[in-house]
This record gives C-alpha cells, sequence and structure tokens, in this order.
C-alpha cells in the first residue's frame, strides 16, 4: 500500500464494556453523568502519551497496525507521530490538518475545505474526552465502575455524520485508554494509548509546530 494511503487511513480512523459499572446518561441525570466522567479525567494543558492502531479494511486480509506517539494541548491540537511502519507526522488544528511524510508535505485549510473544522474539533474532543463538544454531535449512553473507570457508547445525531462514523466506543480512567470506530463502510479502528502524562506547557519545539 502507498504511503499517502496509509497516512489518509490514519486521518480517517482518528475521526476515531468495562465490567459492573451502572448504565447512566438517561434525560435526567445525563448532566450529571457527563460531570463525573469529567472530574476523573486529567485536566492538564497537554497531554503525551503512546498508541498502538489498528485498522481492518475492507479487501486486506490482515489489518494494518501503526504505533508512535501522540500530543494534545488544549486550545491548540492535537499531533499524532507515526514511527512504525514508517515515520509520519499529522498536524491538527481547528484551521488546519496538515500530513508531513518522507514525500513532502500536504495541508488542508478549513477556511478552503468545508466541514474541515468540524471534523478536527471532533478529533480533538474524541482525544482530550471532551463529551461537551462530543454530546453536541452524538447521543451518548455509558456507565461509570469503581473509582476511576468508564465507558461510552456515541452514536452520530445526524444522518450524513452517520455515513461516515456509526459507532465510536471509549473507555478510559484519568485519561483515554481506548478508541474503538466502527465506520459507516464497516471498516474499523481500535486505538489504545498508554503512558499518557499531564504536563502544564508545550516545549518550544511543539509550541513552533502548532504555529
Amino acid at each position: 500500500m502507498k504511503r499517502r494511503s496509509m497516512v489518509w487511513l490514519t486521518c480517517t480512523c482518528m475521526v476515531a464494556t468495562l465490567g459492573w459499572g451502572q448504565p447512566l446518561l438517561a434525560a435526567g441525570n445525563a448532566a450529571d453523568w457527563v460531570s463525573e466522567v469529567m472530574r476523573r479525567m486529567d485536566n492538564s494543558e497537554v497531554i503525551r502519551g503512546d498508541f498502538e492502531q489498528t485498522k481492518s479494511v475492507k479487501g486486506f486480509k490482515k489489518p494494518l497496525v501503526s504505533r508512535g506517539q501522540f500530543l494534545m494541548a488544549k486550545g491548540r491540537g492535537v499531533q499524532w507521530l507515526t514511527q512504525t511502519p514508517f515515520a509520519s507526522q499529522l498536524i491538527v488544528t481547528r484551521d488546519r490538518m496538515t500530513t508531513i511524510t518522507d514525500g513532502g508535505t500536504q495541508q488542508l485549510d478549513a477556511r478552503q475545505e468545508p466541514g474541515l473544522r468540524a471534523i478536527n474539533e471532533l478529533l480533538m474532543a474524541v482525544l482530550g474526552g471532551d463529551l461537551r463538544v462530543l454530546a453536541a454531535r452524538f447521543d451518548i449512553t455509558g456507565t461509570v465502575s469503581g473509582p476511576h473507570g468508564w465507558s461510552m457508547v456515541l452514536v452520530p445525531k445526524d444522518a450524513t455524520l452517520a455515513r461516515f462514523i456509526s459507532r465510536i466506543e471509549m473507555e478510559g480512567a484519568q485519561h483515554v485508554q481506548l478508541v474503538r470506530l466502527t465506520e459507516g463502510n464497516g471498516d474499523g479502528s481500535l486505538i489504545r494509548f498508554a503512558h499518557q502524562r499531564g504536563d502544564d506547557h508545550l516545549t518550544a519545539a511543539e509550541q513552533a509546530t502548532f504555529n
């Protein structure tokens, strides 16, 4: 598969049942559940960590597996640094999406690409666990378990969005630990996060990447 295609699969994936938790999100207590999950999550300005992404695509016998590191900065965006099977970098802000490979740099501008801003905000909300943003576009059901854990299922409210994403499942505790995405065409992605850590600032190099 060409590298450009692999990068595109990464982009589409990203826009990607615990045990005994009590089901919540009935009409009367949805806001309480959202507040409880957000209370449990790390509220740091910057979150760094590792990822492993497994992408199942129709027509391919074996899933596509990529690994690397990510960075999520509140109010700035996401950096997705794939290390294997090949090196690439995806930078997402509210205004643009940039992919960097050894073949060059490609950039999409939200002012020229209708819907790109919404996609970018959705991506940042998924990785950051921002339920208030997600609740505007998805019907959310979920559970909390123990003193820290939570899980949820997101189903698109809008039929147009449902053509691309039919279902998102998320699990976590202090950080999002797993995202399982089912696309409208039946393809699926599973992203596992590990070694996440919070910080209160970006490095100078990270700051420059977002500018």
